[in-house]
C-alpha cells in the first residue's frame, strides 16, 4: 500500500473510532441529563486526543518512512473525519431522532433565537477540527524527540 492509501486508512479507521467516542459520550450525558453541563464538553477533548494519539502511533508503527508532516496529516485527517460524523450525526439528531432538543438549546442559549440544526452543528465541526489541529500538532511536538535521537545516532555511525 502507498503511503498516501496507509495515511487515508488509517485516518478513516481512528476518524470513524474516534466519532463512535464521541457520539458514545453525547448520548451518555444525554441519557444522564448532562447536556447543560458546559464543563462537561472538556472530555470530548480526552476523547479527541485519544482518537488521534493511536492514529498517529498507528500510522507510525506501519510506515517506515514516518516523518512529521505525515504524522501532522494523519492526525488532521482523522480529526476532520471524526468531526464531520459528529456534525452528521448531530443534524440527524437535532432534525429526526430528537427534534425537541433543539427546542431546549434555543431556549438555553443566550443566541438561542438564530440557531438551528445547522449552524448548531457547524459549531460542533469547527470546534472539532480547530482542537484536533491543536491537538495533532501537541502530540507531534511529542513523537519528534525520538526521530531527532535517532538521527543523531546515524550521524554518530557515519
Amino acid at each position: 500500500m502507498n503511503k498516501l492509501g496507509l495515511l487515508e486508512k488509517t485516518a478513516l479507521k481512528w476518524g470513524l473510532i474516534t466519532f463512535l467516542g464521541l457520539g458514545a459520550y453525547f448520548l451518555l450525558m444525554k441519557a444522564l441529563g448532562l447536556t447543560h453541563v458546559i464543563e462537561l464538553r472538556v472530555l470530548n477533548a480526552v476523547i479527541m486526543f485519544t482518537g488521534l494519539w493511536f492514529s498517529i502511533k498507528d500510522y507510525r508503527r506501519n510506515d517506515s518512512g514516518f516523518d512529521y508532516f505525515s504524522g501532522l496529516g494523519v492526525g488532521l485527517l482523522t480529526a476532520f473525519i471524526a468531526s464531520t460524523t459528529f456534525t452528521v450525526f448531530g443534524i440527524l439528531y437535532l432534525e429526526v431522532i430528537n427534534p425537541s432538543f433543539m427546542t431546549e438549546l434555543k431556549q438555553s442559549e443566550p443566541l438561542g433565537f438564530y440557531l438551528n440544526p445547522y449552524l448548531a452543528t457547524f459549531q460542533i465541526f469547527i470546534e472539532g477540527t480547530a482542537s484536533g489541529f491543536s491537538i495533532s500538532y501537541a502530540i507531534m511536538q511529542f513523537l519528534k524527540k525520538p526521530m531527532l535521537s535517532e538521527v543523531k545516532a546515524l550521524k554518530k555511525q557515519g
